[in-house]
């Protein structure tokens, strides 16, 4: 005989202000804003214009370099 056992115990996901004064709900706010912004910050560093210029120069020779590939073979037919 197979007993089956269900748990009635909600999941719970992410932050829970439950049993948190104001303060340390304001604090763990004020946190959390820090760290997006951190991370905001690094990401905009990552994928500055800079860093991503040879990786747009070297599509823009692909794309270059295929049209002519294409227009010398128009010409041959």
């Amino acid at each position: 005989m197979t007993v089956s056992v269900r748990n009635k115990v909600p999941a719970r996901y992410g932050w829970s202000g439950d049993g948190k004064s104001a303060a340390e709900i304001s604090e763990d706010i004020r946190q959390t804003r820090y760290r997006l912004d951190a991370d905001v910050r690094d990401l905009r560093a990552k994928l500055a214009p800079s860093r991503l210029a040879p990786f747009a120069a070297v599509a823009g020779g692909i794309a270059v370099l295929t049209l002519l590939i294409r227009k010398i073979r128009g010409r041959r037919r």
